[in-house]
């Protein structure tokens, strides 16, 4: 934990003398100095890790908290994950399900389909007499022994932020050491895909009852997943953002009716 503490400050430090410096320097931080600022931070997140390269990936879309550049910048992080080899995957299914990949699957993709921070997915079809076609995400091996020992980093990051914050901005009330830990629990609950599993069923069966249109949650198999695999329906699509602005319109309204009904009635 040490070692990772001092790899963080080696990145950190830096980064945040050169904010200082210019701030002092002009009083405020230039315009002209945002994307360059933006790239480092993208690149320091980058090389920080899963934990870091998914908290940039949160904030890439806080419009409301960034300038423009950092944004784009930060959306960068989204393909920004290397994958982790097949053969780990596989082994890791194997282990997971306690038996052989034909046993439960006919095949699987020889690459994943998309890499994040926490896991990565593969189209596989099931060994069903049917060849159903799913999605399998695989964690990321080691990823809870990586996510604790980053928490712990951010966690004394945010003491020393804080102090900062009550000695130099008193008038700032936000804690963000509570602030912390509450990522970090949601941290936790997001690497445990059991608890995923459960709470995508419940979606999918509860939009069915509202009779909410236009919307469609993949279907789960429960028997297929454990604490580090999730297996549910593949489904064929693209980015939003790649689609063109009639769409997105099209699209937001069926998108707020089904939010506003998981906040307001269902609770989830």
């Amino acid at each position: 934990m040490n070692q990772r503490w001092s790899y963080f400050v080696g990145k950190a430090v830096p980064f945040l003398t050169r904010l200082v410096t210019l701030f002092i320097k002009d009083g405020e931080i230039n315009e002209r100095e945002i994307p360059s600022l933006s790239k480092q931070a993208r690149i320091d997140l980058q090389d920080l890790g899963p934990t870091f390269i998914k908290a940039g990936q949160m904030m890439s879309v806080r419009p409301d908290v960034l300038p423009q550049a950092t944004l784009e910048e930060l959306t960068k992080l989204q393909d920004a994950v290397i994958p982790f080899d097949t053969s780990i995957a596989v082994a890791q299914i194997e282990s997971e399900l306690g038996g052989p990949l034909g046993q439960f699957f006919t095949s699987i993709s020889e690459e994943p389909v998309a890499a994040a921070s926490l896991a990565q997915v593969y189209v596989a079809t099931l060994n069903d007499g049917m060849d159903t076609k799913v999605a399998i995400k695989v964690q990321r091996p080691q990823i809870l022994s990586v996510v604790s020992k980053d928490l712990y980093v951010l966690r004394r990051a945010a003491e020393v932020f804080q102090g900062l914050v009550e000695r130099f901005a008193p008038q700032q009330k936000t804690n963000y050491v509570a602030l912390l830990n509450e990522w970090a629990i949601g941290f936790y609950t997001e690497l445990d895909f059991v608890n995923e599993a459960k709470n995508q069923d419940r979606l999918r069966t509860s939009l069915i009852e509202k009779n909410i249109q236009g919307i469609t949650v993949p279907k789960v198999y429960m028997d297929l997943c454990t604490r580090r695999i999730l297996v549910s329906e593949w489904m064929d699509g693209k980015k939003l953002s790649d689609c063109p602005k009639e769409e997105i319109a099209d699209i937001t309204a069926i998108a707020q009716e089904a939010f506003l009904t998981q906040l307001f009635e269902l609770g989830l």
